[in-house]
């Protein structure tokens, strides 16, 4: 892979995306995961809403960013903003929730304002889907006959959801549903479908369900409800991590892999608490991976790594166990020539990385993933994360796509 290193003057900013280029944005809030893909023809799809409302706890969060005075919603509506294509007329056409921590779909406090309308309080998800409608809202699979540990009926923040769905169907327009375990027809180009027929957004797994590899058929390992507690009580129960929205996206010679939380965390006790090796049999080599479950421990396996092969790992970094050293090395293992990158490092964790720093490109920031038009080449951009100018820090590429 020839790469290069480009360094920046103080005063650039990230070129407008332009039809055929592919972004993917990594959002820094330092309070959980987001993420904001624009597609080749303009379609958009926000992948969950960091916000987090841990301020102590044995493993801590990184400083809130830009800062603490400004909610993790708005920051993520204001980045979502800036970068979102005329073509979109000011809209969303996709938004995902791959599972239901409040680093992904935002926590509830009595503390949080409430929307104008007094139906609902702006947690980080109501707040941006109030701020920019989206014409779709997909979440995991929920099976009743398996549920995870998470208790969704009994949460304020489900409750508030709900509200919130509500009014955006309503005031909107919105559809919400469930985002399938299968197929490649969920997802999909809406403004110029036909210029780009390279383009497949493939769904792998959701709620515990997996792809099979043909068609748009699925199959789950998790026994039903009766059984686990009968085996071992709620913690027999999946782990809400596991269940996340996964997805294999390919744009041209251009593969990305996005596993949301997967991990394979006590498989040795429970075999299905592993998702990771089954969404193995039916993904492939892919030039760059959104680090599953933001590269902790017991998370990116070496069964899932040496398929996956990523040339580049992006890691949504927000707590000071983050990013494992065990779990680099099983990156670097299935491809001695990654780069990997990582939205935050607290200092409490740099021990963590002294044995990769070579691999380790930046650890500060907001990150831009660009493929080029038609697939064959893409960059990635550091982006100041200490205010919302969004100035470039520094350039990495161009990499070449295999």
């Amino acid at each position: 892979m020839s790469v290069f290193l480009l360094s920046c003057s103080d005063d650039d900013n990230l070129p407008a995306w332009e039809e055929g280029y592919m972004d993917i944005h990594f959002i820094n809030t330092g309070r959980g995961e987001s993420v904001y893909h624009i597609f080749p023809d303009g379609t958009t799809l926000l992948m969950d809403t960091a916000g987090s409302l841990l301020k102590e706890h044995k493993h801590m969060p990184v400083q809130p960013k830009p800062s603490a005075d400004i909610s993790s919603g708005k920051v993520i509506s204001d980045y979502v903003r800036h970068f979102l294509p005329a073509v979109c007329d000011g809209r969303l056409d996709y938004m995902m929730i791959t599972h239901f921590h409040s680093d992904h779909i935002g926590d509830y406090a009595d503390s949080l304002p409430d929307h104008p309308s007094g139906k609902f309080k702006l947690t980080s998800f109501a707040e941006v889907g109030s701020s920019i409608p989206a014409d779709r809202i997909l979440f995991r699979v929920v099976d009743s006959l398996r549920p995870s540990s998470v208790i969704l009926a009994e949460s304020a923040v489900f409750e508030n959801t709900k509200a919130f769905l509500e009014w955006t169907e309503e005031e909107n327009g919105t559809e919400s549903g469930t985002f399938m375990p299968a197929g490649c027809s969920q997802v999909t180009l809406t403004h110029n479908p036909a210029s780009y027929p390279d383009f497949v957004f493939r769904n792998i797994a959701s709620g515990g369900y997996v792809w099979t590899g043909e068609g748009e058929e699925s199959f789950t390992m998790i026994p039903e409800k009766s059984v686990m507690l009968a085996d071992g009580g709620k913690k027999a129960l999946p782990p809400e991590n596991i269940l996340s929205c996964v997805f294999l996206l390919s744009y041209g010679d251009f593969d990305y892999f996005s596993g949301g939380d997967i991990q394979y965390k006590d498989r040795s006790e429970y075999p299905y608490f592993d998702i990771e090796e089954p969404v193995s049999r039916v993904i492939k080599k892919v030039e760059a991976m959104k680090a599953s479950h933001h590269c902790t421990s017991l998370a990116n396996s070496a069964e899932l790594l040496d398929v996956a092969r990523p040339d580049v790992v992006i890691a949504n970094v927000w707590r000071d166990v983050q990013p494992n050293g065990a779990t680099l090395g099983r990156i670097i293992a299935s491809n001695p020539e990654c780069e990997i990158f990582t939205t935050n490092l607290a200092p409490k964790n740099r021990s963590a990385i002294e044995s990769y720093k070579d691999r380790i490109r930046a650890t500060q920031g907001h990150f831009v993933l660009r493929v080029f038009p038609g697939g064959k080449q893409y960059m990635i951009y550091q982006l100041d994360d200490t205010d919302q100018s969004y100035r470039i820090v520094e350039m990495f590429g161009p990499y070449e796509c295999k």
